[in-house]
């Protein structure tokens, strides 16, 4: 099982506008990476109206590729993974409005809502922001550096699934009554 746990980041409101993709791989019983990289949103996307959120600026992606220089290595990353992200609909369109953007097809992959699972297992917590699940989980986080809660959405996977004891990412949605959704 390969199990892939992503968050972008986005320059301002239109969700083409990405700038930073973070992204762990759980394969084989370990973690095989963790990273992130920045992106230069397209010409017409490149205003920053959300520096105050990730702090990220303009300068700091300027020299970076777009989008489209990273569609292979995407489609590698993938490949055969079940994919999961906090808020996974905002990650997801994300992924689709900047393939689009591009010309490019749609990844296909199945995929689940990290806030979703995290409501299910500590449905008495206040709130399933991630940053208050990484604090209860004592998950190392630096909220909005993509690679950070990229890793911090898979600890969140991996937690329940020792708490549950289920160790295969389909039978713990099952076991919680959650659907894996399919991008198409």
């Amino acid at each position: 099982m390969k199990l892939v746990a992503i968050d972008f980041e986005t320059a301002n409101r239109y969700m083409d506008s990405a700038c930073s993709l973070g992204f762990s791989i759980f394969k084989e019983g370990e973690i095989s990476d963790s990273s992130s990289f920045l992106i230069l949103p397209k010409k017409e996307r490149r205003f920053f109206e959300f520096t105050y959120i990730h702090h990220l600026t303009l300068d700091d992606v300027m020299n970076e590729y777009e989008f489209d220089h990273y569609a292979d290595f995407l489609k590698e990353l993938f490949d055969d993974a079940i994919v999961c992200a906090h808020n996974a609909n905002f990650d997801i369109t994300v992924l689709n409005s900047v393939c689009d953007a591009y010309g490019l097809d749609h990844y296909n992959f199945p995929y689940f809502d990290t806030v979703r699972l995290s409501r299910r297992m500590w449905p008495y917590l206040s709130n399933h922001r991630l940053n208050t699940i990484s604090e209860y989980l004592k998950i190392d986080l630096d909220h909005h550096e993509a690679g950070s809660d990229a890793y911090a959405c898979l600890m969140i996977v991996l937690s329940s699934m020792m708490e549950a004891n289920v160790y295969d990412v389909k039978e713990l949605l099952n076991k919680l009554h959650l659907k894996i959704k399919y991008n198409t």
